[in-house]
């Protein structure tokens, strides 16, 4: 019985939940014992009437001591033994091998379980022809779960011991022995399970005389025991003076013959073992005690109290103090079994101990193995220690198992009371809790012995719970019973486990137990399948929802006389096909194909697979088989159908079927006439080349039995998910492979299909049995070798490579051909090479000799090269031979591969060498004709190629897509073009209309409560939301200064369209005909003169108020324009009684006239039915009425999703910088002349704008920009103003901008690097890529204003960065001041033209068009006149700015002086100076001002990243609206609105603040740190990222700025973009070292409590991915695998339950509980690749195993995709380990999947071809991998063309194939690639440093030195740069290199 223990009442299974927040434990089961096979429960029941009845288990109640028993049904007293023992035997005749079953159950729950297994083995008829071995054998917590080490070995004759442990379905152990007779004998630390006093003590002889041991060493001695061999552990301990020796040795006993082995095990070698007749003898130190545990129940006669010292005991907590040995005393040797368990499934450790004593103190403790699962580290936990005359150990935390053995001697009565397990380990309960349960198809019956809830797990989760008081209780029984619901009852294959829980007795958690019977497995089948079975596997449900049962428990055999000892009364040997079920080719049911059952066993029945099935009714049927490969025999009820099968896997075989990889499913109609359905298969092929496999089959009824359908919405969803993916999948990142140094100057391979590639041994002349095996040296295939000997000959003619000429120089011959041992170790290997000439006489020879024998699992070489032979050679012959050297019958010889003849080519330099690079100066045309040309002659050269490999099947072929061989000479990649899309500003302005006094409460109620909650929305959505102040009313105080009305309605406009307005009983501000407002009537009069578009209030002036004025212009002027945003609300008359009396006076009309004039106004707006008025009673009322409104405003104008990304926002940003200096501009034409007629010179080089500051460059960029934009939709147009921002000043953001905007345009699938070098580098690659797309037009305005944050003119202003060469359809247009940008721009020599200063006749064509044309403003004549003639209005920005201090002038009479004040400033920056006066004058004066608010604001503005929005400032300001908006409208020209964010309009603005406020540093840092204190107590938002790391890194406070970045919250925000990632590597690159952000973040993670982390787990889950990818970024690995490992487990706590399955095994009985999530997964898949870049490839291999295998189901394209990616990770992987044929078959599935997902002209299908031709390259298999190559140059030239980078990758493989062949297309070929890589990523490119490589090894080849020398000079460079000069590809470059200079 087990048990768990856990907070909560419902236990689950998942693994996530092992260590979760609240503790909760996994139910277990205590010592549970299997029954014998006839009991155990059936896997399938045919009919609801079958039910299982299973016997209560033997569980600990078994124990002698135990205090309680159960009288249940089916219970059974223990046995009354003295001696209990777990023994099994098995025998098979040769070479069969056999069972032994033993009575074990490998479930060891709480505490586990560690066992000793030894093992003794006889096969044959002579008395040494004997093995043994001893396993120490760890029991897993539950779930089927073991682990097994062999600790010795022995053997003598010619078998070595070879045993394997298996468990059928319920976990009964078994042994998989050897043919011969076994005997296996289990000594655990687990009472239930034996109890170790088979021991035997014999004393030794202090006369000196050999001791006699009670071991006869004939294993056929005693005839009762019968025959076979033996093992026996002997505990050895002496005394010799001070010492006292001790040791354990393993004694081999034999058959016959007196045969016997002795080794030591442990300890001192200090006893000596012989033989005293038959018996064995020992010789030890004096007073020696010897223990002898015997594997076999044929000791001899022994002493009645011949017993030595055991002890099995147990502890609820290892780290208390546990005694062994109660009295301690002499000497002894002792070993120790500790088992603990710390979760489920698989969390166990065991460990074996060596104990010697010595006087009673211990001398040695010391592990001598140890085995542990994945939750543990290590298995030696234990330490042991003598107290107070007793042995105690202490170990881990939790439950704890012990069992001793030693040589002390004992009594029987000491015995009995040794054993002190009785208590329950899982609750400390004196008493066990037992029960039992019964499981079928209606329900769960059960009984326990007390008062318990019931809970009843269905799969991975609880289903239902059935407390205590619900228990029926019968005669102090407790019963209980539940029937499975509808829902429960469905079609498949289900697990059912049923727990009690009982309260533990110190922590009072529950503790889950596990009834006997459970778990068990129900099956409800599939309407007409008869019967389903998965052969040498577990039960499976299909994706058609078959249920295939487990084969084992209905087909395994443990009578040695059936078929001799065959293991499975079905025939057949179950082999193993594949790791993965999931990598299965060409079916989605892979588990049925992982193993099979087929006819590759020993003997004649193992070379059969038959099954019959009985009780079948009769009928028709449908024979459904499951194999990897047709059937050469296959005869069902004495039909032959081996024809059908084989024309049925004909029509379903395809390109790149891998044999034993690939599933095949085979329906065959049948008859069943007599009851029986039998069939089988045979391999008739008597070397056992060809084996016939059944995966799995069924037998269909024909009328009842239905497939599964897909509906037509299912499909089109379908279809629409693999759009999807389709469009947004990311790319596949190919590499370039670069040529094997060692085959530089050498010619290619000579030795044709060198390692039987070909799958035979063609080309080869053959002697002997060779068999083609897999995994040769960085091959897929090897040679292996028999019994004897196996030669292979080749006979290379040189004359067909090189001329006689040349041969006669003796050019150098190198041969090599690499070997390893056989397969079961061992053989013997030899290899010969003749030179010889033409007639076959021998000139030179070279031999190993014979080898061997040898044992080495790794890959040999044997090699040689032939130097000065002389003249005459024109032929090699090359000769390898090899055979085992055990003579077995099979293939255990010696293993060959990757041979090798090669000749060192000629070293006369070729006549027209030189030391150059390429000419790629030829035209885009001609480069692209030449380019076509040479792929359609690759193409044309290959057709026979791709024809026979099409023929063959061995690649995927598309017919229609076969025409693209026929090429098109205008290739160019299709234009792009994409619709500009015109994005409504992401501004929410409100304008609030009411009359003052009366609407105090509601203002105050929607400020707190609708106006908050809008703006917290807002900012979600990436929206700025600002509203007018509703304080702010009309007063005379107030409006002293007449502009009241102007500034209500320029509010107005400015908030379009969202206007509201509450109307009560009040009119408002008003005045009539016959009773003047002065002040109001001023109001008016300014409005009009100053405002043309105001002119309509004239007829207004009188009998109307100002709130009038608001409703008519913001609503009822244009009532159909109001789009639903105008809202009016208006208050239900008051009532005297509701209110006190000053308040109701407050809210009533202010007269009778007010009255009726406020009810002329409600009419009018009621009128129009198109204005939305609601009604309100409460201030409360009508704030959640608005707050409604307003966020339907918010939903419309801006839902969910369309938020602007980073790079919209800065597109946004940029487009309104040029936007404004669009409204106004007059320019000379024939500047745009001059640069329309630069670039369509397709001039090379950027062309440069020169002019003063404010000349109007930037005015000039935007509306020649504009001009283009919108002639031609088709240019990809990119403008970027430097110094509009603070972020738009850096370069490298400027360039990752470009990059990314590029990418979004025209769909590239590459990634932006993150390394500011690699950025720079790959601007040239892209710029190129687009160029061939499209035309391509770039500004960068005001190159001068660049800054890397320094403050100075740094680097960046060198201009290194600008690509110095354009393609000819790109055009780059630069402005600069003067200064070093400008220095730089004619350093580099590029054309330039200057910007003129403005001339008489433009400026006052400026005057008129601005002032009158725009804003209706005029000037005198001699006003004119004095603007013109001032020689500093000649400057554009200085004309313009004057200008509108003109217009924004309130006097007419005082203008010209005004004028004449403003002209003594002579530079625009004394101009803003003036400005700023002026607004401090006009802003900071008076009662309705605020001081500095000029300072304040423009600094604030300054100080800031991107700028401030209103809001913002407004806030930090704090100003009220009365002083803030006329402010902002004086100021409005001068800045510029991106999406609400506002910042300076141009850069002297910027200049005059920071002179006037910010002259020193101090000053800067000042109103950064104010800037940052007020962000800083912001709410955490967008805002508050982009602007607070940004201010504290300016302000150098990097302490503040750390513990900024480090905030989770901030990081999380940060982190969510690749801006964000960006700014925060800056920051922690400013901070100091990126190890810092490990620590601050892991110790601010330590922090979060683990109930925050539950609460809000899915935030943390997203926190915790975007740290894992923030780390990788950072190349801190272990940063980013802690990080991932604790995001999986939080995965799966939160999607366990929702997301669970239960993952089988299919290579054995276990399972395991996991979250199958998406997010799960890719997590693992990430993890995975971490663990990969760590170079730590078992643990990713581990992780990536356990993502593929958690998709039980594929289903989805999506699911099925995500495969793909694990498959592809796991492959990179194998290939790093050298395992290349796995990785192929890996990636194989990967493309079948990924081609029925993305269509074949995908370029994640194409990336997939071309990483299988690198791996078949890899591999010498040139012809394959060229038809790869040649796949992925169709797709990938119909998707982009010829010029596309990618293509570059494609050729250069190709180019490879070329260079092996010895074809000089190869040379052409290398120089297109480079070609391409250097026009689009320049010569600083990886990929264009080895593809350098490799053209240089191609020019030393065919003896272009000179050539050869500068490309391996270039790439050496380049390599040293990127990758440091000890990475391998440096250093072959750097060899390359120096080779060739010598």
């Amino acid at each position: 019985m087990g048990s768990g223990s856990s907070k909560k009442s419902t236990p689950t299974i998942l693994r996530g939940y092992r260590s979760e927040p609240e503790n909760k434990e996994i139910p277990f089961q205590e010592n549970k014992r299997a029954k014998d096979a006839k009991d155990t429960v059936e896997m399938e029941e045919t009919s609801d009437e079958d039910t299982v009845l299973v016997n209560i288990k033997k569980d600990d109640t078994k124990q002698d001591n135990s205090e309680q028993k159960m009288s249940l049904i089916g219970s059974e007293e223990d046995s009354k033994d003295f001696v209990k023992t777990v023994d099994g035997t098995g025998s098979g005749g040769w070479p069969v091998r056999c069972f032994a079953k033993l009575d074990f159950n490998i479930n060891g729950y709480h505490g586990g379980c560690a066992g000793l297994l030894l093992i003794s083995t006889s096969y044959g008829g002579k008395g040494e022809e004997t093995n043994v071995e001893a396993m120490l054998l760890r029991s897993g917590f539950d779930c089927n779960h073991r682990q097994h080490k062999s600790v010795f070995r022995a053997h003598e004759g010619h078998f070595s011991a070879e045993n394997y442990l298996v468990e059928d379905e319920q976990g009964t152990l078994i042994g998989d022995c050897n043919f011969g007779t076994n005997h296996l004998r289990l000594l655990t630390n687990d009472s239930c399970y034996g109890n170790l006093r088979n021991g035997m003590f014999t004393k030794g002889n202090d006369d000196g005389n050999p001791t006699v041991l009670p071991l006869n060493v004939n294993g056929n001695w005693n005839a009762e025991a019968g025959n076979g061999s033996g093992l026996t552990m002997v505990l050895c301990s002496g005394a010799e003076g001070s010492e006292a020796p001790a040791a354990v040795y393993m004694i081999k006993s034999g058959f016959k013959d007196n045969k016997f082995m002795s080794k030591l095990f442990a300890g001192e070698d200090k006893f000596q073992f012989s033989l005293e007749g038959e018996n064995l003898a020992v010789t030890g130190p004096k007073g020696s005690r010897y223990g002898l545990f015997h594997n076999r129940n044929n000791l001899s006669e022994a002493a009645e109290e011949s017993h030595v010292f055991v002890a099995q005991t147990q502890t609820i907590d290892g780290k208390v103090s546990t005694v062994l040995l109660e009295k301690v005393q002499g000497h002894a040797a002792m070993i120790i079994l500790c088992s603990n368990s710390n979760g489920m499934e698989d969390s166990t450790v065991a460990s074996m101990y060596f104990i010697t004593l010595t006087d009673g103190k211990l001398t040695t403790a010391k592990e001598l193995a140890g085995a542990h699962g994945k939750s543990y580290k290590n298995s030696d936990l234990w330490t042991f220690e003598i107290k107070k005359g007793r042995l105690e150990v202490i170990g881990p935390d939790g439950p704890c198992k012990y069992g001793l053995m030693s040589n002390i001697h004992t009594t029987k009565r000491e015995l009995l009371l040794s054993v002190k397990q009785g208590s329950c380990i899982a609750t400390g309960e004196d008493t066990k809790m037992i029960g039992k349960v019964k499981v079928t198809k209606a329900g769960v019956t059960g009984e326990v012995n007390k008062f318990l809830d019931i809970h009843i797990m269905w799969n991975h989760k609880v289903i239902t719970e059935i407390p205590g008081t619900k228990l029926k209780k019968e005669d102090g029984i407790y019963k209980f019973k539940y029937d499975w619901s509808e829902n429960e009852t469905v079609i498949g294959h289900h697990m059912v486990r049923v727990f009690a829980s009982r309260k533990h007795l110190k922590t009072g958690e529950d503790v889950y137990i596990e009834l006997t019977g459970s778990p068990h497995q129900l099956i409800f089948q599939k309407p007409g399948v008869v019967y389903a079975l998965n052969c040498g596997s577990q039960a499976y449900q299909a994706v058609n929802d078959i249920v295939y049962s487990s084969e084992f428990s209905q087909y395994a055999s443990y009578d040695p006389e059936f078929c001799r000892g065959n293991q499975f009364k079905s025939l057949g040997a179950c082999k193993t096909n594949a790791d993965l079920p999931n990598a299965m080719l060409k079916t989605l049911d892979g588990f049925l194909y992982t193993t099979s059952r087929n006819g590759h066993g020993h003997g004649d029945e193992g070379q059969m697979v038959r099954y019959e099935l009985t009780d079948i009714p009769n009928g028709s049927y449908i024979f459904r088989i499951h194999s990897n490969n047709p059937f050469e025999n296959l005869v069902c009820n004495g039909k032959d159908v081996s024809a059908i099968t084989r024309e049925h896997v004909a029509k379903q075989k395809s390109a790149l079927d891998i044999p034993q990889f690939v599933g095949f499913t085979v329906d065959i109609d049948v008859e069943v006439r007599d009851g029986i359905f039998q069939f089988h298969t045979r391999a008739l092929d008597t070397t056992f080349r060809h084996s016939e496999k059944v995966g799995a089959f069924a037998l269909l009824d024909k009328k009842k039995y239905k497939e599964k359908s897909i509906s037509v919405a299912q499909k089109k969803e379908e279809i629409q998910e693999k759009q999807k993916l389709a469009d947004t999948v990311a790319p596949l990142n190919n590499s370039v492979t670069r040529k094997a140094l060692t085959i530089v100057g050498w010619s290619p391979n000579l030795l044709q299909n060198a390692s039987a590639g070909l799958g035979d041994m063609k080309h080869w002349n053959t002697r002997g049995d060779f068999k083609i095996g897999t995994g040769g040296y960085n091959t897929e295939r090897c040679i292996e070798t028999s019994h004897s000997w196996c030669e292979k000959y080749q006979e290379v003619n040189l004359t067909d490579h090189f001329s006689a000429e040349y041969l006669d120089t003796a050019p150098d011959i190198q041969v090599v051909e690499w070997y390893t041992q056989g397969g079961c170790g061992g053989g013997f290997y030899s290899m010969t090479v003749k030179l010889l000439t033409e007639s076959g006489e021998t000139v030179s020879e070279f031999s190993t000799g014979q080898i061997g024998s040898v044992y080495n699992a790794k890959w040999l070489e044997a090699s040689h090269v032939f130097t000065n032979y002389g003249p005459g050679v024109r032929l090699v012959g090359f000769s390898s031979k090899g055979k085992d050297d055990k003579f077995w019958a099979g293939h255990f010889g010696i293993k060959m591969s990757g041979a090798e003849v090669r000749v060192k080519r000629e070293t006369k330099p070729a006549a027209d060498d030189e030391y150059c690079d390429l000419d790629i100066k030829d035209t885009d045309t001609v480069k692209k004709s030449l380019l076509d040309k040479l792929v359609m002659q690759v193409l044309s050269d290959n057709q026979e190629l791709l024809k026979d490999f099409v023929e063959e099947e061995s690649i995927p072929v598309d017919k229609a897509f076969e025409k693209q061989t026929e090429i098109v000479h205008d290739s160019a990649a299709p234009k792009v073009s994409k619709k500009r899309i015109q994005r409504k500003k992401r501004e929410i302005r409100v304008f609030v209309s009411s009359t003052f006094r009366d609407f105090s409460n509601e203002r105050e109620e929607i400020i707190k409560k609708a106006f908050r909650e809008i703006n917290r929305l807002c900012s979600d959505r990436g929206v700025f939301f600002t509203y007018v102040d509703l304080r702010w009313g009309i007063t005379s105080e107030q409006t002293d200064d007449g502009k009241t009305i102007a500034i209500c309605l320029q509010e107005i406009d400015r908030c379009r369209p969202y206007f509201i307005c509450l109307m009560g009983d009040r009119f408002g501000w008003s005045q009539k005909s016959d009773k003047k407002d002065e002040v109001l009537d001023m109001t008016y009069n300014y409005a009009i003169e100053n405002h043309p578009g105001l002119t309509w209030i004239e007829k207004y002036r009188y009998d109307t108020s100002v709130t009038t004025l608001e409703v008519f212009h913001g609503a009822l002027n244009n009532p159909s324009e109001t789009n639903n945003k105008c809202l009016f609300y208006m208050r239900d008359p008051v009532k005297k009684e509701d209110y006190a009396e000053d308040q109701y006076k407050r809210m009533i009309s202010e007269s009778d006239w007010h009255h009726e004039r406020q009810e002329w106004l409600k009419s009018e707006v009621l009128k129009h039915k198109e204005i939305k008025v609601t009604r309100f009673k409460t201030a409360s009322e009508v704030a959640e009425l608005i707050k409604k409104d307003l966020k339907r405003c918010v939903d419309e104008d801006f839902p969910v999703g369309t938020e602007l990304t980073k790079l919209e926002q800065q597109r946004e940003a940029h487009n309104a910088f040029a936007e404004k200096r669009c409204r106004v501009y007059i320019g000379r034409e024939d500047y745009f002349r001059t640069v329309d007629e630069k670039r369509s010179k397709k001039i090379n080089q950027p062309f440069v704008l020169l002019g003063e500051s404010g000349s109007g460059k930037s005015a000039f960029v935007a509306n020649w920009a504009k001009r283009v934009e919108d002639g031609e939709p088709d240019t990809f147009m990119f403008v970027h103003f430097i110094g509009s921002s603070a972020d738009s000043a850096s370069y490298i953001k400027l360039l990752r901008r470009l990059l990314e905007e590029m990418k979004t345009h025209y769909g590239f699938d590459m990634v932006i690097p993150s390394s500011d070098s690699h950025l720079i580098n790959e601007v040239s690659k892209w710029l190129r890529m687009a160029g061939s797309r499209s035309k391509v037009v770039l500004v960068f305005d005001a190159l001068n204003q660049l800054d890397d944050g320094s403050g100075q003119d740094g680097p960046e202003h060198d201009l290194l960065w600008v690509p110095a060469e354009l393609p000819p359809s790109v055009f780059l247009l630069l402005s600069t001041l003067p200064g070093r940008a400008m220095n730089a721009c004619k350093d580099h020599g590029w054309p330039s033209m200057k910007v003129e200063p403005l001339d008489d006749s433009q400026k006052a064509l400026i005057i008129t068009d601005y002032l009158e044309g725009i804003y209706g403003k005029t000037l005198n004549q001699d006003q004119k006149d004095m603007i013109v003639s001032a020689k500093q209005t000649s400057n554009a920005l200085y004309l313009k700015s004057l200008l509108d201090e003109v217009r924004m002038y309130g006097s007419f009479r005082t203008l010209t002086d005004k004028i004449r004040e403003y002209l003594t400033a002579n530079s625009p920056d004394d101009l803003f100076a003036k400005i700023l006066e002026r607004l401090e004058q006009d802003f900071e004066q008076g009662s309705n001002s605020r001081p500095d608010l000029v300072r304040d604001a423009t600094t604030a503005l300054w100080c800031s990243n991107r700028g401030m929005s209103e809001a913002e400032l407004t806030e930090f300001l704090d100003v009220k609206s009365a002083v803030w908006s006329p402010f902002y409208l004086s100021l409005y020209e001068n800045l510029v609105n991106r999406d609400g964010i506002l910042n300076f309009f141009h850069d002297h603005l910027r200049q005059a603040v920071e002179k006037k406020y910010l002259s020193t540093k101090e000053e800067k840092k000042k109103f950064y740190l104010k800037l940052a204190d007020f962000f800083e107590m912001r709410e955490l938002s967008a805002r508050k990222v982009e602007e607070l790391p940004f201010l504290l890194m300016r302000a150098g406070e990097l302490d503040r700025l750390k513990a900024t970045v480090s905030d989770l919250d901030v990081f999380f925000k940060m982190s969510d973009n690749e801006d964000g990632i960006f700014e925060l590597v800056k920051a922690w690159k400013t901070i100091g070292d990126f190890s810092l952000s490990e620590e601050a973040y892991m110790q601010k993670l330590a922090a979060v409590t683990k109930q925050e982390i539950q609460q809000n787990s899915d935030h943390y889950c997203k926190l915790y991915s975007q740290l894992g990818n923030f780390f990788q970024t950072l190349g801190l690995m272990e940063a980013a695998k802690n990080i991932y490992l604790t995001l999986i487990k939080q995965l799966e706590m939160n999607y366990g339950i929702s997301h669970g399955c239960i993952v089988y095994s299919a290579h054995n009985h276990s399972w395991v509980y996991r979250c199958q999530c998406y997010t799960v997964i890719k997590s693992l898949q990430e993890l995975g690749a971490v663990y990969y870049k760590m170079g730590e490839y078992e643990k990713a291999v581990d992780i990536y195993t356990d993502a593929i295998n958690r998709q039980t189901r594929l289903e989805s394209p999506t699911q099925k995709l995500q495969l793909c990616e694990g498959l592809l990770g796991m492959a990179s992987v194998y290939i790093e380990q050298e395992k290349m044929a796995k990785a192929k078959y890996l990636m194989t599935r990967a493309l079948e999947l990924s081609t029925d997902i993305l269509g074949r002209k995908h370029h994640f299908v194409a990336a997939i071809f071309t990483k299988l031709g690198q791996l078949s390259y890899k591999q010498g298999r040139i012809d394959e991998a060229l038809a790869f190559f040649m796949q992925d140059l169709k797709v990938t030239r119909s998707e982009v063309g010829t010029n596309h980078p990618r293509m570059a990758t494609v050729l250069n493989e190709i180019a490879l194939v070329y260079d092996d062949r010895n074809d000089v297309i190869a040379g052409k070929l290398y120089e297109a690639a480079l070609a391409i890589v250097l026009e689009t990523y320049g010569r600083h490119y990886l990929g264009t440093a080895i593809i350098r490589y490799n053209l240089g090894a191609f020019y030393f080849g065919t003896n272009y030195f000179a050539k050869a020398r500068y490309q391996f000079e270039e790439a050496y460079k380049v390599l040293q740069s990127f990758l440091g000069d000890d990475h391998p590809d440096t250093l072959a470059a750097k060899q390359a290199k120096d080779s060739v200079s010598t």
